[in-house]
């Protein structure tokens, strides 16, 4: 268990561990007070990393639990405290997969007992004793089944609880804290970081050739984490994160953070002592310690890097790859003699870059540009270089020039800023998301749904082939569906736990779309031309997936009987604008 690891390994250096109040602690430590409003269990999930020893040990801790015995190897332990107006037993299972199957645990003689018990006090109204159990998410159920018949109760309200999502019933407090969102961990473990009291220390004792002297690689990316700009840049990609359903526990952020600072590809396992700074700065080197490149784990082997979900999760963002623009590579390479440029490249490439990174810079760039036919199939060290420079230029670029350097062209995401601003912001503050966003993913939807270059964004056009939905040009028009409401139709965009574009038909009928980041970003593309399999072949069929269930509502849709007994087929076709129409085709019964 890591929250106990780190504890003692704080306690033998003399130093404070980072510390700060998880999001569900305060609500957590008030059912086990003596005026609690009722004795409840409680149950904490999640994935690896999500802090759940840490909030067992803050529980233990609230109940006067014996701390010599927490520390201990023991996975059980057991105490007396009053809670909810009554002396009652306290368990702590702190890690249920880790438990043995031989006991005794209390008063159990092994662990099928205990399970057991904790099964009946889950259902229990006022229990003589309540248990707090830690599980990661999937190994909880898997032990439930285990019990069989004797936890089938406890096993359905777990599942409620777990699966669907359910409210827990009132015997058992039920947390997920994969639940948290990254962003709201990001922002307390950065505060916890950055106001750590051993900062002050730092400074104090700073060597002026060494630790964290003016040119110690640790020390200004420690300054650099503390701009304003910075971490809300990075925040944005941790809400991506989010948006693209990527959850990232406490303890990757954690590490994220200390390779951001510590991060050298020199030093013992990527990450830097206070006693390599000296050597670094001596040889020249002290440079390659840069933040900028370190978030995205540059510092570590392939190897390592990728199996780092955190870094692997940053990495899809495409940073310091093949995204970039004309105008971005023009400022890296010819940033220092245009001036139209100059200010540019000063203002965001060569602001903050330490003596030696800068000489270096300045040496490649002008030997590449005075013998460029030194590149051999762009293998130029300065070239290579150019992926340094526009991780940084991500950071840099001041939010008054967002849209005339086209930030998020440097990611594979290019619609990730319209995203937060134009859909994630107006939602977070119970505003509607622009009719012309809604517009442009109806727009997508149609040449998704249709196989052609649709260009209205007035109606979702839900159409078939004649084999049904999933030919590749689909001509027989089912129903339209109007964007603007009209007779009960409508389309709009609405928070849920993603937002979700709603296609109504009716006041009862509704089709519904999670917008994840990568389906906004493959629906913002193919409005504006891409086609549909050129970005994501899964999303394609997410959005072909959704088309059939659409398509099922609006045969469903309750119609006035026909008049006439003979089958009309309506087929769309296309002016040169793109702007479609239908005409009606009757097929006689002989």
């Amino acid at each position: 268990m890591y929250d106990e690891s780190i504890q003692r390994a704080a306690k033998r250096a003399g130093i404070s561990p980072l510390n700060f109040v998880h999001p569900y602690e305060n609500e957590l430590l008030a059912l086990v007070q003596p005026n609690a409003a009722k004795a409840t269990s409680i149950v904490l999930t999640g994935t690896a990393g999500d802090g759940k020893s840490r909030l067992c040990a803050r529980l233990w801790d609230a109940v006067g639990g014996n701390q010599t015995s927490w520390y201990s190897s023991e996975i059980y332990h057991e105490t007396t405290a009053e809670i909810a107006g009554k002396r009652r037993t306290v368990g702590v299972i702190r890690d249920l997969t880790a438990l043995p199957e031989d006991g005794p645990y209390g008063d159990y003689a092994d662990k099928q007992a205990l399970l057991e018990a904790v099964s009946r006090a889950f259902l229990e109204d006022d229990p003589s004793t309540i248990y707090i159990v830690a599980a990661n998410d999937g190994q909880l159920m898997d032990v439930w089944r285990r019990l069989g018949d004797s936890g089938a109760k406890t096993r359905a309200l777990l599942e409620d609880a777990l699966v669907d999502g359910r409210q827990s019933p009132p015997t058992v407090a039920f947390y997920n804290l994969s639940n948290v969102p990254c962003t709201q961990i990001l922002t307390l473990a950065l505060n916890a970081l950055l106001q750590h009291p051993g900062w002050s220390a730092a400074y104090d004792e700073a060597d002026p050739s060494g630790f964290f002297g003016p040119n110690c690689p640790i020390r200004r990316n420690f300054e650099i984490l503390k701009e304003a700009k910075f971490q809300d840049r990075l925040t944005q990609l941790f809400k991506l994160m989010e948006l693209a359903e990527l959850h990232t526990p406490i303890r990757r952020v954690l590490l994220l953070l200390s390779n951001m600072l510590l991060g050298h590809p020199a030093a013992k396992n990527g990450l830097m002592l206070p006693s390599d700074v000296a050597t670094f700065v001596h040889n020249g080197t002290a440079y390659k310690g840069d933040i900028y490149q370190n978030l995205f784990g540059a510092n570590l082997s392939a190897s390592r890097r990728d199996s780092l979900e955190v870094i692997e999760f940053l990495n899809r963002f495409g940073i310091g790859g093949e995204e970039t623009t004309n105008r971005i590579d023009n400022i890296l390479v010819f940033g220092p003699n245009d001036e139209t440029l100059r200010a540019y490249y000063e203002d965001l490439v060569e602001k903050g870059m330490p003596a030696d990174g800068l000489s270096r810079l300045r040496a490649l760039r002008n030997q590449y540009l005075e013998h460029p036919e030194s590149a051999q199939e762009n293998d130029h060290e300065f070239l290579a270089s150019l992926a340094a420079q526009r991780r940084k230029m991500f950071f840099t670029i001041p939010d008054d020039q967002v849209e005339d350097l086209r930030l998020w062209d440097l990611t594979v995401f290019r619609h990730a800023g319209q995203f937060l601003s134009d859909v994630m912001a107006p939602l977070s503050n119970g505003e509607r998301v622009a009719r012309s966003i809604v517009a442009q993913l109806v727009r997508g939807l149609n040449r998704v749904f249709t196989g052609m270059l649709v260009s209205t964004d007035r109606e979702l056009l839900i159409a078939s082939g004649l084999a049904g939905s999933s030919t590749s040009t689909n001509q027989i028009l089912q129903e339209t569906v109007s964007v603007a409401p009209r007779k009960g139709e409508k389309i709009e965009i609405v928070l849920s736990k993603l937002p979700t574009l709603v296609v109504q038909l009716d006041e009862t009928n509704r089709s519904y779309l999670p917008l994840n980041l990568i389906r906004f970003e493959f629906l913002m593309r193919v409005a504006g031309g891409a086609l549909p399999g050129s970005f994501s072949r899964e999303c394609h069929e997410d959005i072909l997936a959704f088309k059939g269930g659409a398509l099922l509502a609006a045969v469903s849709r309750i119609r006035p009987p026909e008049d006439e007994a003979d089958l009309v087929f309506r087929l769309l076709t296309l002016n040169a604008e793109g702007e479609p129409s239908d005409e009606a085709i009757e097929v006689h019964y002989a």
